[in-house]
């Protein structure tokens, strides 16, 4: 049996420094294990570590593993559509063409060395969930990019709704001065 030694707090601690209790060492064992185990999954994956962690994401914006970015929008489809080719025309991006599909469209194109393809899909008259993607190849996603589109027609879709309620404030100024 261990020496003990003498502790300042009242009690005393084995002489080797590691408890020779079965279930207290399996438990660090145990531990140890889950950290281990946590880390490697986590260091195979950049994506699924900034997402797990919570880190740089933007408001309103969700991302996959895989690299898309999606939005729901409180707006029709026509005009999430119109807010999209903007930003892709904002962002250099060449218009390959543009698919009805069996929930939407998918407006697809290209940039560089990049495929891009934006799913929408109308939830409602007024909710149009959009789903970007920018693909390198088969295997390298670009999600930052996704993400980027997503981000421009957010702000196309805010520049849009600011000039309709200029526009419409307009209209009343001038109605009200003729009457």
């Amino acid at each position: 049996m261990a020496r003990k030694l003498p502790c300042p707090f009242g009690s005393q601690v084995p002489e080797r420094g590691m408890s020779s209790n079965p279930g207290r060492i399996l438990a660090s064992w145990m531990r140890l294990l889950a950290l281990v185990v946590m880390g490697a999954s986590l260091s195979g994956c950049g994506a699924l570590a900034i997402t797990a962690l919570g880190v740089g994401a933007s408001a309103g914006v969700s991302h996959t593993a895989s690299g898309t970015s999606h939005r729901t929008f409180t707006a029709s489809a026509a005009q999430v559509k119109a807010a999209s080719l903007a930003a892709l025309n904002k962002m250099g991006v060449n218009i390959d063409g543009i698919e009805k599909t069996e929930n939407g469209e998918l407006i697809k194109g290209n940039s560089a060395d990049r495929s891009i393809e934006i799913e929408l899909e109308a939830m409602s008259k007024s909710t149009t969930q959009m789903r970007a993607s920018a693909k390198r190849n088969l295997f390298v996603h670009d999600a930052a990019t996704a993400k980027e589109i997503v981000e421009q027609t957010e702000r196309a879709m805010a520049a849009a709704d600011k000039r309709a309620k200029a526009a419409t404030t307009s209209y009343l100024v001038r109605a009200s001065g003729s009457l």
